[in-house]
């Protein structure tokens, strides 16, 4: 009876994560300043646009995802889902102003903790998860007028939840959405980034944060948004 549960409960977040491209905002929210790891030019040295010749970009990301859930009687659960810094995809811009990353293949590593209470399991009155899934991405887009329009497909690959009360449990095998999303980057601001919301207030809360630049350089391992508690 506890899996099915907790089955449910991940489902019901991995469902979520589905509307993301319904509750997005155009707030942008501050990020760090990019360190050079080579070249000698500083990143405000530098003016973006659309390539004249095959480049490769970074898109780095920055999120957090909270489910929390009173089902009522003392049944609750909270999980919260955090990129692990540092966070990037990388990408192809072409001279056709198309924009891809196939074939590369890249994997990023997504932390989560949380609790469930179920007052009425005497062998698991209160679980707790913690751990580690991997994402992926397909990224698809163009770029015009320095302009960059992005589609971005994130998977979560074979997620689990790792529980202090029996085995990790989860959806089974496969790829889930992790989310699904559009963004837009003006190559002609400072640090170019796009930010999607959804509030507090209800049962689902998260900020994905995303920063474009130019591969070759990384931002500072510190959140995209600020710290919160």
């Amino acid at each position: 009876m506890l899996k099915d549960k907790s089955v449910k409960y991940l489902l019901l977040f991995i469902l979520t994560c589905l509307f993301l491209t319904s509750c997005r905002t155009t707030e942008a929210l501050s990020t760090p300043t990019p360190t050079a790891l080579a070249g000698d030019e500083e990143p405000d040295q530098i003016q973006l646009s659309c390539p004249e010749e095959d480049t490769l970009f970074s898109l780095w990301f920055s999120h957090y995802a909270v489910l929390d859930i009173d089902a009522g009687d003392g049944e609750t659960f909270y999980l919260k889902y955090e990129n692990i810094p540092p966070s990037y995809f990388d990408l192809w811009i072409f001279p056709d102003g198309t924009i891809s990353n196939d074939g590369i293949f890249r994997e990023a590593p997504v932390g989560y903790h949380g609790a469930a209470n179920h007052p009425n399991d005497d062998d698991c009155p209160v679980q707790t998860f913690d751990g580690i899934t991997q994402m992926r991405a397909t990224i698809t887009g163009t770029c015009a007028n320095d302009m960059v329009q992005i589609h971005i497909v994130e998977e979560w690959i074979d997620p689990t939840l790792n529980s202090d009360c029996g085995s990790a449990i989860g959806p089974g095998p496969g790829l889930y959405s992790a989310p699904e999303l559009d963004l837009v980057f003006d190559l002609n601001d400072q640090y170019p980034s796009d930010v999607v919301q959804i509030p507090e207030g209800g049962p689902f809360h998260a900020t994905y944060a995303y920063y474009l630049w130019l591969a070759g350089y990384e931002l500072p391992i510190v959140p995209l948004v600020p710290e919160r508690e």
